[in-house]
């Protein structure tokens, strides 16, 4: 099954996926920064027996924008996903995320270990942390990028293959991949397709995090955790990396070969790994 499905946000409508079975057992998913629900629709077509639950973050995909003016800060994302796990009917789940929706899988497993019973992270690990003394520059973009008018709103190409050519150019990412984001988060017109993803989402942080504090909430993780990097990824370039995997108490991690994208680069080598976690010390029914 694949259905639309929609929760009430702290600012406005969330939209997602539901996948799966839906007697499965429940994996509430969060997606990367400027992609959306689609993202795991690989893995959910190779682990069917799962109800994957898959939200687009405000901003993203068919969600609603931020209201004018507004930021789009981390913490908040965190508040969003409470009101969809209040709204949901099971008492606790396991949260799988990819980049920044694995950073808010994280903290958010930190601040409400009751509520999280498992935890799948991919090629992330808490959030983005900034502790050079330049914090004032990079206070002063964030508000100039603000304060700029015709910042957000949806974006035409007049082009389909330009559009997909542009989203290859951004990062290390297969172009099917691309076409899988592009299909839920664009509207396809005639030859070319507008971007439904708000341009405010590209602002810099005004304020992030020092890396002691995240430390500190990731040692608050009761859930057993399963950390998946990418050998290309992220995660292996970051001097931060070592620190935060040694604040999670129970955690295993696994390397895949694969860039950061490779829960849909490569779906096969991944999906087996989650199932394999997600099955570990479970009774057959």
């Amino acid at each position: 099954m694949v259905n639309e499905i929609t929760f009430e946000g702290l600012t406005g409508t969330l939209a997602g996926l539901e996948m799966g079975s839906s007697e499965g057992s429940p994996l509430v998913c969060i997606h990367g920064w400027l992609d959306n629900a689609a993202s795991f629709m690989p893995l959910a077509r190779l682990l069917p027996l799962y109800r994957w639950t898959c939200i687009d973050l405000p901003g993203h995909g068919k969600s609603a924008y931020r209201p004018p003016g507004a930021i789009y800060h981390y913490v908040d994302y965190l508040g969003d996903l409470y009101r969809v796990l209040e709204s949901l009917e099971f008492s606790r789940y396991t949260l799988v995320g990819h980049s920044l929706g694995a950073g808010i899988a994280a903290i958010y497993a930190a601040a409400f270990p009751d509520m999280v019973e498992r935890l799948v992270l991919i090629d992330g690990v808490g959030p983005i942390s900034h502790d050079s003394e330049d914090s004032l520059t990079q206070l002063r973009k964030s508000l100039q990028f603000l304060g700029r008018s015709g910042d957000t709103g949806p974006r035409h190409y007049p082009s389909w293959d330009q559009l997909v050519e542009r989203r290859l150019a951004a990062g290390s990412i297969s172009r099917e991949a691309v076409e899988i984001l592009l299909s839920r988060g664009t509207v396809r017109e005639g030859e070319g397709a507008t971007v439904l993803s708000d341009d405010r989402l590209k602002q810099r942080s005004p304020l992030y995090m020092s890396q002691r504090k995240v430390v500190s909430w990731l040692k608050g993780i009761d859930a057993r955790t399963l950390l998946v990097m990418a050998e290309d990824g992220l995660l292996n370039k970051r001097a931060s990396t070592r620190e935060r995997v040694a604040a999670i108490r129970d955690l295993t991690r696994k390397m895949v070969p694969g860039a950061h994208h490779v829960h849909l680069d490569n779906p096969e080598v991944v999906a087996p790994v989650i199932d394999e976690f997600l099955r570990e010390g479970v009774t057959p029914a």
